[in-house]
């Protein structure tokens, strides 16, 4: 016999129980504060009416909203209700007072110039340009607490697909606005993001956004380098860079992919079998491959038209990268990137590249018949079929620091020289790293989400995306333990965000009770521990 259920008793009562579901959050809250944002906020962004919640209410808000698992205006009251920091004194707007804050952000001067058919990203208005200001005080806040000379600037584009009607076709064939998000490895940071149309090239005007990011870096930031996509393949970009003119940090070290045409390939024939040397000797499994290295590497002699030799100064370098083609076509992911391949992307395989193949007549056919496989660059070297990939970089070889080369700025041992392994390994970091930030900005918090036809808003929820982001790196960087160092929004949001909290209020003292032995409480109290050690900005 089956064990009959016990009767359970439901008790309703009136009022209000002051319990929340979301307690975890609230050292978001207090970094929030610590960190001066909301003096930042109010100063700088000015969006507000004469009456009503301040900008700093509105912007934590959407912070708490995205840390949650919220992705949209309407979610706000339900979070209002679960989040019951009423009492704690954070005041949570109404979706219609959210959405009519968010048309502050709108220039609507600029909406003739923008459309299919050219490229043109709408100026900021004051309060989106205050919202740079608000990222860039976060920055600084955590460069004080961890100084650093030397940062990497990694730039990447990303679409955030839509069916808004104010969005323009990207060349995907999908209604889509896009962000150049410039990310920084060493504090796990987005310095900045620019927001504009699908059908805006990615790197359209990529040294103009270098630029500005680099005005709105610390003081304690001395020196940058630079690493991008193929996207950042630009004669100015390139130059400006190698040649020092900017006049704060000079000349930037780059490692940028470059377009692998058939003058590429041509150098790349050129190089003898026994100047290729090993970059990676383990498969696609991870497995050693024997001696024969899957991945190798050389530096090529390539000289394009647009970036000749010069006489002084440093000059450009091109590493080719090939491997060892498996048969197999890239996945849809991989069509997706910029030709780079990830371990664990999965592939249809078609057949081995052995001597079946009529080589060069066969890659032909792939590229032609196949979507995606151009983006391998095929190539046929001495019997053996290799993916192939480029790098343009102004990197020299040696061990003195004034030239660049010294491998300290570049995750290696301080005065370790650098060579063309050092290099890609470098450059090659970005890629992966590039994808999870775009990942999590539109799947694990509420990026993906456009929630207007005005472009201005779109940006200014973006951007606030962008702050949560960088809010929950800098909880995990200062605050959590270090077992939590890889964990995403999604993951923190399970173990700490979604604990349960009771507001209890006696007389004129408010009080936030939470219980050890529940889950997440021990995590809550070693975070709050760390959070009083944690000095606060100065002004």
């Amino acid at each position: 016999m089956t064990e009959k259920a016990k009767k359970i008793h439901i008790e309703l009562k009136g009022g209000e129980s002051g319990i929340t579901s979301f307690a975890g959050l609230w050292p978001a809250v207090e970094l929030f504060r610590k960190s001066g944002l909301p003096d930042v906020i109010d100063s700088a962004v000015g969006a507000r009416s004469s009456r009503g919640y301040r900008d700093s209410d509105h912007i934590l808000s959407l912070i708490l909203l995205h840390l949650s698992g919220g992705s949209a205006a309407d979610h706000l009251s339900f979070l209002k209700e679960k989040l019951s920091f009423g009492k704690l004194g954070i005041s949570v707007p109404s979706p219609s007072a959210l959405r009519k804050w968010l048309k502050e952000f709108h220039n609507g001067e600029e909406d003739g110039k923008r459309g299919m058919g050219k490229a043109f990203i709408p100026e900021e208005n004051g309060h989106l340009k205050g919202l740079g200001t608000v990222l860039s005080r976060l920055f600084a806040f955590a460069a004080a607490h961890s100084p650093r000379e030397h940062i990497t600037l990694d730039q990447d584009a990303t679409f955030i697909e839509t069916e808004e009607n104010g969005a323009n076709w990207n060349y995907k064939g999908q209604k889509s606005y896009q962000a150049l998000n410039t990310y920084c490895p060493e504090y796990d940071l987005v310095a900045g993001s620019r927001y504009g149309d699908g059908n805006v090239p990615p790197g359209w005007k990529q040294q103009e956004e270098l630029e500005r990011i680099l005005e709105s870096l610390p003081d304690e930031v001395k020196g940058v380098s630079l690493r991008s996509d193929s996207a950042g393949y630009q004669t100015d970009l390139l130059t400006w860079c190698t040649e020092g003119k900017h006049g704060r940090f000079g000349y930037i070290p780059v490692g940028i992919s470059c377009p692998v045409g058939e003058e590429f390939k041509k150098a790349v024939r050129a190089v003898p079998e026994e100047d290729w040397k090993p970059l990676d000797r383990k498969g696609r499994d991870g497995k050693q491959e024997g001696n024969a290295a899957v991945l190798e590497w050389a530096e090529i002699v390539y000289v394009p038209t647009n970036l000749g030799r010069k006489k002084h100064g440093r000059d450009y370098r091109f590493l080719a990268v090939r491997e060892r083609w498996d048969g197999r076509l890239p996945s849809e992911k991989e069509r997706q990137g910029d030709g780079t391949t990830e371990p664990e992307a999965e592939a249809e395989a078609v057949s081995s590249p052995g001597d079946q193949l009529y080589f060069t007549e066969a890659i032909r056919h792939l590229e032609e018949e196949v979507p995606g496989v151009k983006k391998l660059h095929l190539l046929e070297l001495k019997g053996r079929i290799y993916k192939t990939f480029g790098i343009v970089t102004n990197i020299e070889d040696g061990a003195d620091g004034a030239d660049g080369a010294d491998g300290g700025i570049f995750g290696y041992k301080k005065g370790e020289p650098m060579d063309g392994e050092k290099i890609i390994r470098w450059q090659r970091k970005r890629s992966g790293k590039a994808e999870e930030i775009h990942h999590i900005l539109k799947e694990e918090l509420g990026g993906g989400h456009v929630p207007s036809k005005r472009f201005g808003a779109n940006a200014a929820w973006w951007t606030i995306a962008v702050l949560a982001l960088n809010l929950h790196n800098l909880m995990k960087r200062h605050l959590l333990p270090e077992e939590y160092g890889k964990s995403r929004p999604k993951s923190i949001r399970f173990l700490l965000y979604t604990m349960v909290g009771k507001i209890v209020t006696h007389g004129r003292r408010t009080v936030l009770k939470i219980w050890t032995g529940d889950r997440g409480g021990t995590l809550f109290a070693s975070v709050m521990k760390r959070l009083e050690l944690l000095q606060s900005m100065p002004d």
